[in-house]
């Protein structure tokens, strides 16, 4: 046996030795102390930088809800089963070339083993209808014709319904009337239909690089008559610096370069946000996930890079904001919103 095992077996039987000495008073005492250290542990674990992330973080004071009429809701229904139509379960536009991130959080992933489903598209409730008709599979065969099996990868590359509806009647919910929002890398344009739907903002505008992807939200636009705020742009964001220095007012990045770069260009790039939006002060980055964490994916130090660039806006995420009670699963995807104002 290896020592590691050792370790974990000798720790085991302390731990039930341990609460095998409490009583239900101080089990149920201890239960809730052991869940708040594991939390703090984790958070730690997987947020450190090779040192600390030692930013403050200011307190959400314009914290408000914003209702969505279920009509507008039904219309993003819509638009959904629209592009559901026209697209590939993946979403992924015709050539297009996407690549698996080199790092701790994606290890293990491979081609064969990683599916693309469009989280905008599909919800887990679909997902599991489309296997249950056989039109997708959760897990895959290690040796083939044989029963071991192992569970598949799943990555989006578009924000659920549920978390663009945390961004906007939440997080964005008394700060974008009036407001110009750019979208960096909208895709198929999920958060300029849902930013269209749910908010009064006077532009939104989707910066995006791949002409099939440009064509295919300009005609979700045309045909659902959304031109008179919404903007597509088909360029590379880094042609475009008035948008980010000038125009916007809330800039939204949804995990935007990482399957599509390699990491110099990451790093080109975030390194023309920064020096970019510097020039804009008191405006709104979004990203899913954190800033922090796609720094960290493009091999950069979100200490250094963020000091001076941007204070994190804390969120509520567990504060009743809808009707039906969220499910673990859907505060996991909700708690991928976070949200920043540049210094």
């Amino acid at each position: 046996m290896s020592t590691e095992n050792t370790i974990l077996d000798t720790s085991k039987e302390a731990f039930i030795n341990l609460i095998s000495q409490l009583n239900d008073s101080q089990l149920h005492e201890f239960d809730a102390f052991a869940r708040s250290a594991l939390d703090e542990y984790h958070q730690q674990l997987h947020n450190h930088d090779h040192g600390s992330d030692d930013l403050d973080m200011e307190t959400n004071d314009d914290q408000g809800f914003q209702p969505v009429s279920d009509a507008k809701l039904q219309r993003l229904g819509r638009i959904v089963k629209d592009l559901r139509s026209r697209v590939p379960i993946s979403a992924e536009a015709p050539g297009e070339k996407t690549m698996i991130p080199d790092t701790k959080d994606f290890a293990g992933y491979t081609e064969q083993n990683t599916v693309h489903v469009d989280g905008f598209l599909f919800t887990e409730d679909d997902v599991d209808d489309l296997c249950d008709r056989g039109k997708l599979s959760r897990n895959y065969c290690v040796d083939c014709m044989s029963r071991n099996t192992q569970p598949l990868n799943f990555i989006s590359h578009s924000a659920s319904v549920m978390q663009l509806q945390f961004l906007y009647q939440v997080a964005l919910a008394n700060r974008v009337k009036d407001k110009v929002i750019v979208d960096i890398g909208s895709r198929l344009g999920a958060v300029l239909y849902s930013g269209y739907l749910f908010t009064r903002a006077s532009k939104l505008i989707g910066v995006e690089l791949n002409e099939w992807f440009c064509k295919l939200q300009q005609e979700m636009v045309n045909k659902y008559k959304m031109g008179d705020r919404v903007e597509i742009v088909c360029k590379d964001i880094q042609q475009v610096p008035e948008l980010l220095n000038q125009q916007a007012d809330v800039v939204v990045m949804n995990n935007v370069f990482q399957f599509f770069n390699e990491l110099p260009v990451q790093q080109q790039i975030w390194k023309f946000i920064r020096s970019e939006t510097k020039k804009r002060s008191g405006l709104l980055l979004v990203t899913l996930p954190s800033l922090q964490e796609q720094l960290r994916e493009a091999n950069m130090s979100p200490t250094k890079l963020m000091k001076g660039w941007v204070k994190e806006i804390k969120l509520d995420y567990e504060g009743g904001w809808f009707q039906d009670q969220l499910h673990d699963d859907e505060l996991d995807e909700i708690s991928q919103v976070h949200l920043y104002k540049v210094l």
